[in-house]
């Protein structure tokens, strides 16, 4: 049983010269029934096997592959396609390894003031700075890339194709000028990570549900208004972050985990969704 196949047919003029033709009217919709959601022994919890996919799973729960449309049709997350589907450990290396290869250049945003308290100046800041596409060169080491992302929330340039090494420790010791060829905009660099290992989002350590927080409030090199002190990574004023790569593992054993019918209430399931869908 096809997915599409529950669904009726609709006239459509596709050329508008009064030919018509049946086509399946793929924009109905219906959600799982109430009354399945009432009764709490309709649904299982699943745990997708590494690298398995929906027929499969379809065939090893209902005996058929012909079910595979239920675990779309269940879970939210899964509305968006196989695009949502849990990628198996190796396919997802190598998506991170595609898709998150180059680095990350960190800036630390520092507001200059006026003896009136007045801003003068927004130093290292992105926001209105470099182009993408533009090639970005390390103004000490020379080392060169091209710039493919800019995230003035997390104050990073993502450069990719990267020939040398950018400068950047991360405690302001060792740094560099960050310059764009087009644009000619510079900053000066803070950390240089491996983009895959770089800051996905960061949140207030001993937060249960881990709030993610802007870093305008944390990042800039006078954090500390008392003390003008530079909160590092890992100090104890400092917030915590989640690595793109941790974010992505994390995100896909999450969708590992779905909700499924129970063998026992499938056929009815399927045979009241293509009532309502035909309806």
């Amino acid at each position: 049983m096809a997915y599409f196949k529950l669904f009726p047919k609709v006239g459509y003029d596709f050329n508008r010269d009064g030919v018509i033709q049946n086509v399946v009217d793929i924009f109905r919709h219906a959600r799982p029934l109430q009354n399945f959601a009432d009764e709490i022994n309709t649904y299982r919890q699943y745990s997708i096997p590494d690298g398995q996919r929906p027929d499969i799973c379809s065939q090893k729960l209902y005996g058929t592959p012909d079910y595979y449309w239920t675990f779309f049709i269940l879970n939210d997350f899964l509305h968006d396609g196989m695009s949502s589907w849990p990628m198996s450990q190796q396919d997802l290396f190598s998506y991170i390894e595609t898709e998150y290869n180059g680095v990350a250049i960190e800036t630390r945003p520092n507001v200059v003031r006026n003896t009136d308290g007045g801003i003068v100046d927004f130093r290292n800041s992105l926001a209105g700075r470099f182009q993408v596409g533009e090639t970005i060169t390390g103004g000490t080491s020379f080392a060169t890339g091209t710039l493919t992302k800019k995230d003035i929330y997390l104050n990073q340039l993502i450069v990719q194709d990267v020939t040398g090494s950018f400068i950047g420790d991360g405690v302001g010791n060792n740094l560099e000028a960050i310059i764009g060829s087009t644009s000619t905009d510079s900053v000066a660099s803070w950390k240089v990570w491996n983009y895959a290992d770089a800051p996905h989002h960061w949140f207030v350590d001993g937060d249960a549900s881990e709030t993610q927080v802007s870093n305008a409030n944390f990042f800039s090199t006078t954090d500390d208004v008392n003390t003008n002190l530079i909160l590092q990574e890992g100090s104890v004023a400092a917030p915590v972050y989640t690595s793109n790569r941790n974010f992505l593992f994390d995100q896909n054993e999450a969708r590992s985990r779905i909700n499924i019918i129970d063998p026992n209430y499938i056929e009815r399931f399927a045979e009241t969704f293509e009532e309502l869908i035909n309806g």
